[in-house]
Order: structure tokens, then C-alpha cells, then sequence
């Protein structure tokens, strides 16, 4: 089992290749697994994005970005009280929210003991659709209901309510809509209750929800257990009825939501698909995929007569996630009432944004940051892709310039204090600089692989150690250190 310091060092080879590769590159959620897994092997995410995006005339959105809803704003150190309201769209005083990560799709990483217990490898990709035909359907079932039932609890929603977030993105696979998985697939059957049931809970807590379609029919992007699948070739671009199946879940969805008000009276809006190959090359027919989606959910929303102001905001990954000819840009989807989502994780490397990377120190970190990642806010607004919210970030920091370690200690709390203030103020409304808000990854990780970063990257664990703010309204530093 490798210490702390043997896993950074992994993680300082791989970033400095990545930098000689790629000098104006950066890739997001990517080091935690040159961090976190045992045996070298390699990280979760390994595909790369631009910094900069290329600003080109894009045409207009056919729909105005979606309103706020009127909840009582935070001030300017943050408000300890106002709750969201259950209206549809991004609370006024912004998102202050986590990530239900490993519920409903299961990264191994996370919770590498219930993974093991449960039959599953941890020497390689291992996702939800191996273990199933591993095990059988039947005791897969049986094994992941046990888990369904116990990663996240109603106390889990009390401590949230505690902690004043007022909302979630919960990620899911498109299999939870079982009328939508092929006789050839292996997936385990009856989270959907499961989801229901945290919902409402949600629900009656006062917080937001963001349904996250996070795993495509086929897998969306290759080697990757968020995919629900592991290929070396990923089968969802390019397959109509692998598209049309995960536009039958996304309708599906659509309809239990506004159906059955009772479990997903605070669900606000529906993300198409969760990071597609950073690469424009390899996911042809995206955007036409996003506009299928689209045009089908919409669709539902007609047949049912929903007004306007009570329909869901589709949430794209936003235009800088990818790079080369023929990205996408979604802010042109009609019918879209849009919002946009980035994820930004710093410790693969320095990220970087339109105004230069955050640099090999916490200085240079807390400035990228608190300039909406180095004017990357104000970029995407540029190209329609408002409103902007982070729904990917952890505390884990990059490495210093000379590679002989992160750029601050990782137990040193006034040090990982600053920087997740700082994360904080950049993306919220109070920032000033135009975002709407963030969800931190993930709520709760267990990892049990001795490296003893959990207070990086649980928020449970983070606000619980002292490492967070027990109110994700307030900062531990003036105006969150910005």
C-alpha cells in the first residue's frame, strides 16, 4: 500500500509528462487516481482539454439563459440563512452544492473496500456493468440495493441541511431506466426506487437537485468506471440506437419529474451527459446528439403542458471542455433554457484559463481561481455559455514547478482552508466575477487505501476535520481570501 508521499510522486511524473506534451493543456479530475490508487496504476481520467478557448463568432442562443429563483441572496461574507426555494432554476444567492458521486454510478476509487466486499477488482477498470455479469443479475441486485440503501441516508440530507448547501448533482446511469438496457448488457436493476426515495428527501429538506446523466449506453469515453462500462473503444458515438436509447432515458426522467411531484419537486434540471471526450474528434455527432435530447425532453414537457417557468434547465458541459475542429458549442441547442457546467481539478497539473494558468503556487492558485479561472467565466459568456457553475472540483492543489511536491502542505489547514475559500468565491454569485455557483466532488468517499486525503476530497470529511466551513455560505477568510 503506498504512503501519501510515494502517491504524489506518481503523480508529479505524470504531471510533468502531461506539461511537456501538452504545455497549453489541462484536464480535470484527473490525478486523484496517481494519488489515491495503489499499485501505480492508472488514474481515472486521463484524456486532455485546452485552456484557452478559441473565441469565434458563435451564433446566438435561441433561448435566453434561465432565470434565477428568487431565495433570499447571501450577503457579502456569505448568509448563514435563506433557504432555496423549490421554484425551477439556479438559486439568486448561486449554487452551494456537492456531488452524490458513487451512488447510483460507482467509482471503484471511492469506496475501494464496499467495491472489494462487493466482488469487485480493484487491479484495473472495473465498473457497474463487469461486476453485474460477474456476479449474476440476482445477486448484483442484492448487492447493490444493500448499497443504494446505506451510501447516502436521510442523516446524509440532515448533515447537508446543516451544512446550509442548497443543492446536489447526482449522477446517474442511464440504466436506471430499465426499459432502456439491451438483453447483451449486464447493469444492476431497482435504483430507481432508490433515487426516488433520496429525492423526496431531498426535497423535503429544502435542496436542489440536479439529475446528472453521467454513464451513455456503450460508454461515452473509454477506460473510464464513470462510464458504467469499460471499453477501449467507446460505443455510444456514432450508434443511433445507443443515442436513442439514452435520449429514452433522458424522457423518461422528464416524465417521472414532473409526474410524480412528491420525490422530484426540487429536481431544477437534467445534464445530458457528463464529460464527452475532451477531443471534439472523438465524439462525432455530438452536438446533433445534444439537440436530439433536447428536442425529445422539450417534447415531454409539451405533451404534458408544462408552463415555461416550471420546465427543467438542460446543463451542458461547457464549450472550452473540448478542443478541435467541430466542438460543440451548446449554447446554440434550441429550445434550451441552458445552463453550463465545468470541472477544473488542479492536482493533474495547473490549470489554465484565458488569462494564463494557475501557476505552481498557492498564490498563483487563489488568483486563477478568484478571477472565475483566470477569466474563463467571462470566455464562456462571451460564447453564450451562461449561466456558468463549477460541478467538479476538490482541494487537492498541483505541484510545485521543481516537482518536489505539491505546492502546499497538504495537512497544513490554513493553507487548504485559503485555497477552498478561494474555489468557493470564484464560481459564487459574491465572487463577482459571473458564475452561479459550484458542486464539490463528491459528499462522501471512504477510499480505505491509507493515503490519508480524504479531508481533500470528501466534503463530509472536509467540514467534519475543519478543513471546510461548516456553513458553505460563510469563509474562513475575508471575502473568501479573493
Amino acid at each position: 500500500m503506498l504512503i501519501a508521499s510515494t502517491l504524489l510522486a506518481l503523480s508529479l511524473s505524470l504531471s510533468a509528462s502531461a506539461s511537456l506534451a501538452h504545455s497549453h493543456l489541462t484536464s480535470p479530475r484527473r490525478s486523484h487516481e496517481a494519488l489515491t490508487r495503489r499499485g501505480g496504476r492508472p488514474h481515472k481520467r486521463c484524456s486532455i482539454k485546452p485552456t484557452t478557448p478559441v473565441l469565434t463568432s458563435e451564433p446566438a442562443p435561441t433561448s435566453a439563459p434561465i432565470p434565477t429563483s428568487t431565495s433570499t441572496p447571501g450577503s457579502e461574507g456569505g448568509a448563514s440563512g435563506g433557504s432555496v426555494t423549490l421554484s425551477r432554476g439556479i438559486p439568486s444567492e448561486g449554487i452551494r452544492g456537492v456531488n452524490l458521486g458513487a451512488w447510483f454510478v460507482f467509482e471503484m476509487y471511492m469506496a475501494y473496500d464496499e467495491w472489494q466486499s462487493m466482488g469487485g477488482h480493484t487491479d484495473g477498470c472495473d465498473a457497474e456493468f463487469e461486476l453485474t455479469g460477474r456476479l449474476g443479475q440476482d445477486a448484483a441486485d442484492a448487492a447493490f440495493k444493500t448499497h443504494w440503501d446505506t451510501w447516502i441516508t436521510q442523516d446524509d440530507v440532515a448533515l447537508m441541511k446543516k451544512y446550509n448547501l442548497n443543492s446536489v448533482r447526482i449522477p446517474i446511469g442511464f440504466w436506471i431506466i430499465e426499459s432502456t438496457v439491451n438483453a447483451d448488457e449486464t447493469y444492476p436493476r431497482g435504483g430507481l426506487e432508490f433515487l426516488k426515495r433520496g429525492c423526496k428527501w431531498l426535497r423535503e429538506a429544502g435542496i436542489s437537485v440536479l439529475l446528472d446523466l453521467h454513464a451513455a449506453p456503450g460508454a461515452s469515453s473509454p477506460h473510464q468506471t464513470f462510464a458504467g462500462r469499460c471499453v477501449d473503444t467507446p460505443g455510444f458515438w456514432g450508434n443511433q440506437d445507443n443515442i436513442d436509447r439514452h435520449v429514452k432515458a433522458g424522457t423518461e426522467l422528464m416524465r417521472l419529474v414532473h409526474t410524480d411531484p412528491d420525490s422530484f419537486g426540487s429536481v431544477y434540471g437534467m445534464e445530458v451527459l457528463n464529460e464527452p471526450p475532451n477531443d471534439a474528434g472523438a465524439s462525432p455527432g455530438y452536438q446533433d446528439f445534444l439537440q436530439q435530447f433536447v428536442n425529445a425532453v422539450r417534447g415531454v414537457e409539451d405533451d404534458l403542458n408544462i408552463p415555461q417557468d416550471e420546465r427543467l434547465t438542460m446543463v451542458f458541459m461547457d464549450i472550452s471542455w473540448q478542443y478541435g475542429d467541430g466542438k460543440a458549442n451548446p449554447a446554440t441547442i434550441e429550445s434550451g433554457g441552458n445552463a453550463y457546467d465545468k470541472h477544473t481539478y488542479f492536482n493533474w497539473g495547473p490549470p489554465g484559463g484565458p488569462q494564463g494558468s494557475a501557476g505552481h503556487s498557492l498564490d498563483e492558485h487563489v488568483s486563477f481561481v478568484c478571477n472565475g479561472d483566470a477569466g474563463q467565466i467571462a470566455a464562456d459568456a462571451q460564447q453564450n455559455n451562461t449561466p456558468l457553475f463549477k460541478g467538479e472540483w476538490w482541494l487537492l492543489p498541483s505541484n510545485k514547478a521543481d516537482n518536489s511536491g505539491p505546492v502546499f502542505d497538504l495537512w497544513d489547514k490554513d493553507s487548504v482552508r485559503r485555497f477552498g475559500d478561494a474555489q468557493k468565491r470564484g464560481f459564487s454569485p459574491d465572487g463577482g466575477m459571473g458564475g452561479a455557483g459550484y458542486y464539490f466532488w463528491s459528499w462522501k468517499m471512504t477510499n480505505s487505501d491509507g493515503d490519508g486525503l480524504n479531508h481533500m476530497r470528501s466534503y463530509k470529511d472536509a467540514v467534519a476535520g475543519g478543513w471546510m466551513h461548516e456553513d458553505a455560505a460563510q469563509y474562513f477568510n475575508p471575502n473568501g481570501g479573493c
